[in-house]
């Protein structure tokens, strides 16, 4: 595999040496560093990096400014570094995901240098796999209306699983942009996000769609009509007694897609629907075929609309779907299904 290269920007001396440590060491070349928004669009053109890691407060241009700067010039990977606990910071971090960024990645707050070294070699590593998807895919944009494709919900549906991972934000906004309150089911999705980060997700995407958008805490009766998304550090799964649970998860990919939608194919059989999105690796690939053993309706993502094929793909390599829709085709089916 070839030696991706970085840019990276972000306006503290501190944080830029300790990356391009923590980079090198994890096999990633620094081609430049950037301490302002200025400084990044004008590399990002002169170095045309494999990727670009940009923080989000950043001196002239926010990252956001600079991301929509540097995406106007041409596609480039670029992942946002932002300090999860600011809303300011979260707030313009989906933004950029909206208009073509494609992860999220969290500030680290240690400032020592091992904590840093850690963290670092864990940006590299994700680097490293995004470095590794092809360019020239960008955040879909929001539609005017979706096409009308003919499509009869062959049966009832009592609630609608999603597994999603990297531009998955973008995706989700699109996807129920288009639909009403008065749907008749829940949505419960499972996007992979950073600790820290799914409150904001909750708000961003609230703002995006006319269904109220919530935390699992636990306990909850899964109203219909409503979105439905995992706290941080926890996975989203519907219970025998069809209440949410919030599961602990401490380690691997959070929340897990596979595990929510076992859940709904487990306890609703056939009366469910779910599809899996966006993103890198396999997640949600196995939870989507219990879904379709069970009788229910299942779904993934066009290729050309996803920012990565992966899991779509695996989903539809392991047997869990043979429809494969874009995000206005899903969201027509969504709002049928919910009538």
């Amino acid at each position: 595999m070839k030696q991706p290269t970085v840019l990276v920007c972000d306006d503290s001396v501190t944080m830029r040496l300790a990356l391009r440590r923590a980079l090198v060491q994890g096999g990633v070349a620094v081609l430049g560093e950037a301490a302002t928004g200025q400084e990044a669009v004008a590399l990002a053109k002169q170095l045309k990096p494999d990727l670009i890691s940009m923080d989000v407060m950043l001196p002239d241009l926010d990252g956001f400014q600079a991301t929509q700067a540097i995406l106007a010039d041409g596609p480039a990977r670029i992942v946002m570094v932002s300090a999860a606990g600011e809303a300011l910071q979260t707030d313009l971090s989906f933004r950029a995901l909206q208009c073509g960024a494609l992860d999220l990645v969290e500030k680290p707050e240690a400032k020592d240098p091992e904590g840093l070294a850690r963290w670092g070699r864990g940006l590299a590593e994700r680097l490293t796999l995004l470095a590794a998807q092809p360019l020239g895919r960008k955040a879909p944009a929001l539609p005017a209306a979706p096409p009308r494709r003919p499509f009869r919900a062959p049966h009832r549906v009592a609630a609608f699983g999603i597994a999603v991972s990297t531009g998955g934000p973008p995706a989700l906004a699109q996807l129920l942009k288009g639909l009403a309150p008065s749907l008749s089911y829940p949505v419960l999705v499972a996007q992979h996000i950073a600790p820290g980060f799914a409150p904001g997700l909750a708000r961003w995407l609230a703002g995006q769609t006319q269904l109220p958008v919530r935390l699992a805490e636990g306990g909850e009766v899964p109203s219909p009509g409503v979105v439905w998304l995992a706290k941080d550090r926890t996975d989203l799964i519907l219970t025998g007694d069809g209440r949410l649970a919030a599961s602990p998860n401490a380690q691997g990919l959070c929340p897990n897609g596979d595990r929510l939608l076992a859940s709904l194919a487990s306890l609703l059989g056939r009366n469910c629907a779910g599809a899996v999105l966006t993103g890198m690796g396999a997640d949600g690939a196995e939870g989507l075929l219990a879904m379709k053993k069970a009788g229910a309706l299942t779904f993934a993502q066009e290729s050309a609309s996803c920012v990565v094929d992966g899991m779509p793909a695996a989903a539809v390599a392991a047997g869990g779907t043979e429809l494969r829709l874009s995000l206005e085709e899903l969201g027509f089916v969504m709002a049928e299904l919910g009538r």
